[in-house]
């Protein structure tokens, strides 16, 4: 028989409170969440015309990008377009944050993709590479193949007896 003695003390598991302080911890994280965010979205609602000019200038293609996106969106799925569009309206200064972070990928991308790609069109660089015919033979048929030719036995080689196993009869 086993027997767990305990010294009365705090185990490294428990929450100190108990689960009336899980519950107290868990209401201050859930505000202060909310805090952060009400105080962000405010600042991000100041901000937000300047962050569309800065995504306007960085790489204006993010517009029509998300623009075509949308209208896709709308007729694949047109609930969830619409469901989209009004997050995206309720949500103003978060969008507008997401083009200008969406602007500054697509400028890294295009800078990444010059510094590791070949030149846009190497024919005009290089021109044209000289090529060989090669001989080719036509295909056999289906009867050609399955046509199996027997290999001749050798007749100097003659394969070895085996023994004879007594109980190959049972197995039968």
């Amino acid at each position: 028989m086993m027997y767990n003695y305990s010294t009365g003390g705090r185990t490294m598991n428990q929450f100190p409170g108990g689960g009336l302080g899980c519950l107290i911890f868990s209401v201050l994280i859930f505000a202060g969440g909310y805090y952060l965010l009400q105080g962000l979205y405010y600042l991000l609602l100041w901000a937000a015309p300047a962050l569309l000019v800065l995504a306007l200038i960085i790489n204006w293609r993010v517009f029509p990008d998300t623009i075509k996106s949308w209208v896709k969106s709308l007729e694949t799925n047109p609930l969830s377009a619409l469901i989209s569009l009004a997050f995206a309206g309720l949500v103003f200064p978060f969008f507008s944050l997401y083009l200008l972070l969406k602007a500054i990928g697509y400028r890294k991308m295009e800078q990444l993709r010059r510094q590791f790609s070949e030149p846009e069109n190497p024919q005009e660089e290089t021109g044209f590479v000289d090529f060989e015919e090669l001989e080719s033979t036509p295909k056999r048929s289906f009867q050609q193949e399955t046509e199996i030719s027997e290999l001749p036995v050798e007749p100097g080689k003659e394969q070895p007896k085996k023994d004879q196993n007594p109980y190959d009869s049972l197995f039968n």
